[in-house]
Formats: structure tokens, sequence, C-alpha cells
């Protein structure tokens, strides 16, 4: 087995999102996020300026549920990912009215002095092929991007399809959730929720051998795998923890 191969069976025994399963089309769904980058000295400042903000957001009926992640892994340590999801790109439209009737200068006047950098995306949930759950644990979030080579896109739509469904109606005991960023350099996003650093080692069994065990042919398993890395021109992962501080609280609502 290469080692690329070992890679995505690592991520798929790891727990993330769901959707309806059902023979109908699902709404496209869209998740909103913002990445925000303090200046040099201003972390204390910008925390306390967020949390603020949030604070006012919740008190003035924010119709959205922001929730706050920072990188454990990697060398972008300082920023901080606020993201809402989910809902319909019609939704947009209604929320950005609420925001421009309700939010005034706040942010400007509060966080923006501590911001030096700011990157925002959309991205597309694939509800049909994730499975997250309504009671899954999210403390951490493993977050990989997948870069598709060119030409590769309806391999890697296809075999994320047969994975998926293979591990939904066998029961992989796992969650997960795919996405599609709207802008940047596109490709594909697996993200995978822990409670904690435990659940991130690996299951007794592993996803290769899972899909084995129900294809009942090694051969077919690694057919669906070689589609898959195939696809793949490049990855990225990085470990976010969710920072229930400088979120909004259900039991502030």
């Amino acid at each position: 087995m290469n080692k690329f191969l070992s890679f995505i069976i690592c991520l798929l025994m790891i727990p993330t999102w769901c959707a309806a399963d059902n023979h109908e089309k699902p709404p496209t769904l869209i998740a909103d996020g913002w990445t925000m980058v303090p200046k040099e000295g201003h972390g204390a400042e910008f925390e306390a300026a967020l949390k603020a903000h949030l604070k006012m957001r919740m008190e003035k009926g924010d119709p959205r549920h922001w929730d706050t992640y920072v990188p454990v892994t990697g060398d972008k340590l300082n920023n901080y990912v606020v993201r809402s999801c989910c809902f319909e790109w019609a939704d947009q439209d209604k929320y950005a009215k609420w925001s421009n009737e309700h939010m005034g200068e706040h942010f400007n006047e509060t966080v923006h002095p501590h911001v030096q950098k700011y990157m925002h995306n959309f991205t597309e949930i694939d509800t049909r092929n994730s499975n997250w759950g309504e009671n899954t644990k999210a403390n951490f979030v493993g977050v990989t991007h997948f870069e598709v080579k060119s030409g590769k896109g309806s391999d890697m739509s296809a075999s994320i399809k047969s994975m998926s469904t293979l591990a939904k109606d066998n029961g992989w005991p796992r969650n997960w959730s795919w996405s599609y960023p709207v802008g940047g350099d596109g490709g594909v996003t697996l993200a995978t929720p822990y409670a904690n650093y435990a659940d991130m080692a690996p299951m007794e069994e592993s996803f290769y051998d899972f899909v084995v065990k129900h294809k009942k042919s090694k051969k077919k398993a690694e057919k669906m795998f070689d589609q898959f890395n195939g696809a793949i021109k490049s990855t990225h992962y990085t470990i976010y923890r969710h920072r229930v501080d400088l979120s909004m609280h259900e039991d502030e609502d």
C-alpha cells in the first residue's frame, strides 16, 4: 500500500456532518468563513474586541451562529477563523440586509483596529456525501484541502460518492464532511471532528480494511482508492481548536 493511500485511510478513520438520505437532490448549503490575523502585539486586544462584538450580535438577535477556530498545527497559529453554517445562497441576501440594518460601525470601531489581514470565502457543503451527525463533538476539527488535478474532477466526484455511500450504508462508526471552496484555488475540503486529542488515534479497523470487508475484494478496494489518489495533485492538513470563549453560546440566546 503506498504512502498516499495510507494517508487518506487515516483521514477517513477519524470522526463530521450530515444530510438526509433521500433520492431528491438536497438544497445547496453554504458556510460563511472569515479568517482574521491580528496585528503584532494585539492578540489580547483582538480577542477582547471579538468577544464584545459577538456578544453585541447576540443582543441584536443575530439570526446566525458564529464559531471561532484557531489552528494548533502548521505555521499560521495566529489565524482566527470565524465561521457560520449552514444556509442557502438566497439567505445571504437576507443576512446582508440584516447586517446593514443592525450592525452599524461596531465591528469597525472595536475589532478592526486590531486586525492586520482579512480573508473571506464561502464553501458549498456536500450534504449528500457527508455524515456529521446531530450530537457530534467538534472541540477540534481536522481540515484537509485537496488540490484536484486538471481534468480529474469527475474521478474525484465519483470516488467521493462511492467511498461515502459505502461508509454510510455499512455503518462506518465515524463522521465526515466534504465541501467545496467557492473562491480561491477551488479543490475539495474534508473536515473531520474530534472530541479531544485521544479521538485522533486510529481505530482498530482501518477504513481500508473496512472497505475490503464490505467490497469482499482487496482488488476492488484498491481500485476505489486508486481512483481517488489519482485525482489528487496535492494536500494540506491542519487541525483547528474550537474557541468556545470566542463563539456564540446557545445558553446566552
